[in-house]
């Protein structure tokens, strides 16, 4: 299951380092093109779009995972482990909330667009709300791992705030 889940997760390193990669060489080629030749790439703006967004949703999962988005612990590192935990559960329910309205929210969209297709391209715009039901639906499921986790202990806590070398002293 490790592996499967490490597959996972390096196929979404590979998808954002792909996404920048594909909008850096679209934009700096449409660049060359209407500065040098006085035309351009009639898709360069559509798929630049839609990478970064697939590349923005990629990215957050990763930071989901890695436990790399900006934290407030300042309360958790002061309580009891048993206290930190329960905060910590919290949060998590909150989130798998957050992430439920977001999956509701993509799944209606990917449905109104299916058959929208973009202006220059003709490329289903469902494939633009998409990248938010597959963040939604993986997400969900990391959540709900870490939530497991923390419920039966196995999740490693931030060790508890300790004092400063100078707290008190008069130097």
């Amino acid at each position: 299951m490790k592996t499967l889940v490490d597959g996972y997760f390096l196929i979404l390193k590979t998808l954002v380092v792909a996404c920048l990669v594909g909008i850096t060489c679209l934009i700096f080629t449409n660049v060359v093109l209407r500065y040098g030749f006085n035309s351009g790439l009639f898709f360069s703006e559509e798929i630049s779009r839609l990478a970064f967004v697939w590349l923005v949703f990629a990215g957050a999962q990763l930071m989901l995972h890695e436990n790399g988005h900006i934290g407030v612990d300042i309360v958790t590192r002061r309580v009891s482990p048993g206290v930190a935990r329960g905060l910590l559960a919290l949060t998590q329910v909150l989130m798998l909330y957050v992430t439920w309205l977001f999956m509701d929210g993509s799944w209606k969209q990917t449905l109104i667009n299916l058959h929208v297709g973009a202006p220059s391209t003709g490329i289903s715009m469902a494939l633009f709300h998409g990248a938010g039901l597959v963040f939604s639906v993986f997400s969900a499921l990391l959540i709900c791992t870490q939530l497991a986790r923390n419920l039966m202990g196995t999740l490693p806590m931030p060790t508890q705030a300790e004092p400063s070398v100078n707290d008190g002293a008069v130097e």
